[in-house]
């Protein structure tokens, strides 16, 4: 499988740079008031490759935007976050297909490197803090899941999905939030 933002390894990390750009934190740019953390370098290999999948469907999709929507149908595709949906009854699968036909499109045209909308840069930095608060050193596909079905801000086009389809989005936080738990436990102080 052909991933188009490259591979996560080396200094000049093509998928760092991209996810470093869009969170302000470009090398071109000014230096930051405040210390940012490299997202890119913290994401598991599994919650790289559902971002690299929401990215290659949003650019088949010609849509100029990454957006929540296309994280959950990428979330269906991966695992673990796979599991947990299941383990939540939902039906991966069945959920994948009906997202895929309401994902929004704009041109027949594919885009050729989908941005990042707000809605979908605050669930990668809601994910970072999930982990955080977990106590592991990784953002994992089960903090990104988490972060999409998050209602502490308003409600994600992800979880609008979900309870459109009359599923049962507390559960499947509930899900997600228990396995980042028993990945890590809370930071010591």
């Amino acid at each position: 499988m052909s991933m188009p933002f490259g591979s996560a390894f080396g200094a000049s990390d093509p998928f760092s740079e991209l996810l470093n750009r869009f969170f302000g934190m470009s090398p071109a740019s000014s230096p930051p008031a405040v210390q940012r953390v490299p997202i890119g370098r913290l994401l598991t290999e599994s919650s790289q490759e559902l971002i690299n999948l929401a990215a290659g469907r949003a650019a088949e999709d010609g849509t100029s935007d990454l957006d929540t929507e296309h994280l959950l149908w990428a979330a269906t595709q991966v695992e673990p976050a796979r599991g947990l949906l299941v383990r939540a009854g939902v039906d991966p699968d069945g959920l994948g297909g009906r997202i895929a036909t309401v994902l929004p499109r704009e041109s027949g045209e594919p885009s050729a490197e989908p941005g990042l909308t707000p809605a979908a840069k605050r669930t990668l930095a809601t994910a970072y803090d999930r982990s955080q608060a977990a106590g592991v050193s990784y953002i994992g596909p089960e903090h990104i899941l988490g972060a999409l079905l998050d209602t502490s801000g308003a409600e994600s086009g992800a979880a609008r999905l979900l309870r459109a389809e009359d599923l049962d989005v507390d559960k499947v936080r509930r899900q997600a939030e228990e396995a980042a738990r028993a990945e890590g436990t809370p930071a010591a102080a």
